[in-house]
Order: structure tokens, then C-alpha cells, then sequence
């Protein structure tokens, strides 16, 4: 397809991740997302997977719709959003609701900062505390 159609075509995982690392991911996501779906898992367990596969795949550096693609892949999802899929009534299945989460939670974890921690002798905050730290 070309450039312009916007169509993603997927590009493989580097061969150094298809080892057992990243399938033990890849089956720990497919397995959460069966379980979610039956009533069985727990949608923290279902999070905990997705988020950890992207951070795999971020850090073997590829790019979000890849990394999307993937995971859609792996629970067996469509690739493609049509019209009624964006509207919320249109499909309130159990199934629908649980990947929805799952994508936003993979968009999420793409996406967030990670700060770097901070040292022993920096003063901390107490609760409620909104005094900016010292620079």
C-alpha cells in the first residue's frame, strides 16, 4: 500500500526479542486477555501484561502503532476501527469494553515519563504538602 493510503505496515520484532523473553510476554498478554474476557482474570492482571510488553517492545525501539498492532494481534482484535466501534452504545460487550482499556493502557504506558529516582538525601514531601521542591 502506499504512503498515502495511511495504512501501517507492520514491521517484525527484531529476531533477538522472538526468543523467549518476549514470547513468555506474548503468551502472558494473549492468556490475561482470555481470562479478562471469561470472567476468570483480573482486569489489574490483563493491565500488568499489556504494560509490560510495551515497555519491552518501546524499548527495542518500536514505534506506537507497531506496538498497538501487536497487541491487538496477540488477543486476536481487528486492526481496523469502524464507525460504530467509536460509539459507546453502539457495542457495550464485556469483550469491547476489556480491549478498550487494554489499548488505552498500551497508548499510556507508550507515552509516560519515567522519572528518575530520586536521591536518599532529597527531602521528600509530606502529604498534602504543595511547597515546590528546592532546585
Amino acid at each position: 500500500m502506499s504512503q498515502r493510503s495511511g495504512a501501517l505496515a507492520a514491521k517484525p520484532v527484531e529476531p533477538a526479542l522472538v526468543g523467549n523473553a518476549m514470547s513468555k510476554l506474548e503468551d502472558q498478554v494473549r492468556d490475561a486477555f482470555g481470562r479478562a474476557n471469561e470472567g476468570s482474570g483480573s482486569p489489574d492482571e490483563l493491565l500488568g501484561a499489556v504494560r509490560m510488553l510495551v515497555r519491552d517492545l518501546k524499548s527495542a525501539g518500536q514505534p506506537p502503532e507497531i506496538v498497538l498492532i501487536t497487541i491487538k494481534q496477540l488477543c486476536g482484535l481487528p486492526l481496523a476501527i469502524v464507525a460504530a466501534d467509536t460509539d459507546a452504545s453502539a457495542d457495550a460487550s464485556q469483550t469491547k469494553q476489556i480491549s478498550d482499556m487494554m489499548v488505552r493502557a498500551a497508548i499510556d504506558e507508550y507515552y509516560m515519563k519515567r522519572r528518575a529516582p530520586a536521591s536518599p538525601d532529597s527531602p521528600r514531601p509530606g502529604p498534602g504538602d504543595l511547597t515546590p521542591p528546592a532546585r
